[in-house]
């Protein structure tokens, strides 16, 4: 029996730092597959993302519940060819109006209730958007514009229109746009003399008239303002004795007497070579009327508050002005009035104590 040596090709086993190279190439080999298969991973998610949040906004926006008022509006955005239709309930809440912040919204023409109805709701939504942010008062402006054609013969329409542009005009001013800012201001006046020639027994038509009148002054001469005093002041107590209750038409005849009883010699001059009654006011006139605004108003005002310290300020009550200032400090800022009313509230505050 001959015994078998083991051959040289028998004792070549692989050497162990080349098991470990090996295995370290296939371990990195590996890694470098995971991380490419998690990157197509990674955007094959995203793009199930896009898509679910593409039918979520298209269900947002076309699924509503079809109650008995609602009409059929359009929403374009302006950059895409096709419209978006959407079935609206009128009273839809500010959530939903924010869906359509940027966009023109109108009605349709087979709108499927009545005008009247879907005025109502779109004048509810824009006094909704009136007390919002900077971009839900131009979303009201270009809800009113956009549906001009389809309601503006309803007696609210036109100085609602009137209220909708002087606010965005104060918007287009804070912002320093001031061409912008004068051409609202001017159609906001058209607006309003439209809605007073309509419809002269309703007390917004006189209020509106008034108060965009009166944001004409920085564009006038002496002349022309004091002109258009007399008919802001017979606007404003027309609105008062149409609706008494206003606080905002009580606010606009305190800051009428504030102006008068604060004209200066030269402004006098020329009312009193201009009309044998020139307006005349007393800062007590100011005051009562300022003071009947904060008593009707349910939530605080600071611009009001501001005039009644100023008030007291001629009147040399300071410590009276100085209460008066106090309150009207710690009333939040809302909008550019607030914010240019809370720069004079400091400015008096240094001064007064």
């Amino acid at each position: 029996m001959s015994l078998k040596i083991p051959t040289k090709a028998y004792l070549t086993t692989p050497n162990p730092r080349h098991r470990l190279g090996s295995s370290l190439t296939y371990l990195i080999y590996r890694i470098n597959s995971l991380h490419r298969e998690i990157r197509g991973l990674t955007a094959i998610i995203l793009k199930l993302r896009e898509e679910v949040q593409s039918f979520q906004n298209q269900f947002t926006i076309r699924k509503r519940r079809r109650l008995q008022g609602f009409y059929s509006v359009t929403a374009s955005s302006g950059d895409e060819d096709d419209d978006i239709y959407q079935d609206a309930y009128g009273g839809s809440d500010l959530e939903s109006l924010k869906e359509l912040t940027g966009e023109y919204v109108h009605l349709t023409e087979n709108s499927t209730i009545d005008s009247d109805k879907a005025a109502e709701d779109i004048f509810n939504q824009t006094e909704t958007l009136f007390e919002g942010t900077g971009d839900n008062k131009n979303l009201a402006y270009e809800l009113l514009t956009a549906n001009k054609s389809k309601i503006s013969e309803k007696e609210d329409f036109y100085w609602r229109l009137a209220k909708a542009a002087y606010l965005l005009a104060q918007i287009k001013g804070d912002q320093g746009n001031a061409e912008r800012k004068k051409e609202l201001l001017y159609e906001a006046a058209g607006n309003a003399s439209t809605s007073l020639s309509l419809y002269d027994s309703n007390p917004n038509s006189h209020k509106w008239y008034a108060i965009t009148l009166g944001s004409l002054s920085d564009y006038l001469s002496t002349q022309e303002k004091i002109k258009n005093g007399f008919q802001i002041k017979e606007h404003i107590q027309r609105a008062i004795d149409l609706n008494p209750t206003d606080p905002s038409n009580h606010y606009m005849l305190g800051r009428w007497c504030y102006s008068v009883y604060m004209l200066s010699w030269i402004e006098r001059k020329v009312a009193a070579t201009l009309y044998a009654s020139p307006p005349s006011a007393t800062i007590n006139d100011a005051l009562n009327s300022f003071l009947e605004a904060d008593k009707l108003k349910d939530t605080k005002w600071k611009e009001n508050m501001l005039f009644i310290a100023k008030c007291y300020i001629e009147l040399r009550n300071y410590e009276k002005a100085k209460e008066w200032l106090n309150k009207a400090s710690i009333v939040p800022i809302k909008d550019p009035s607030d914010k240019e009313a809370q720069i004079e509230i400091d400015a008096l505050k240094l001064k007064y104590g």
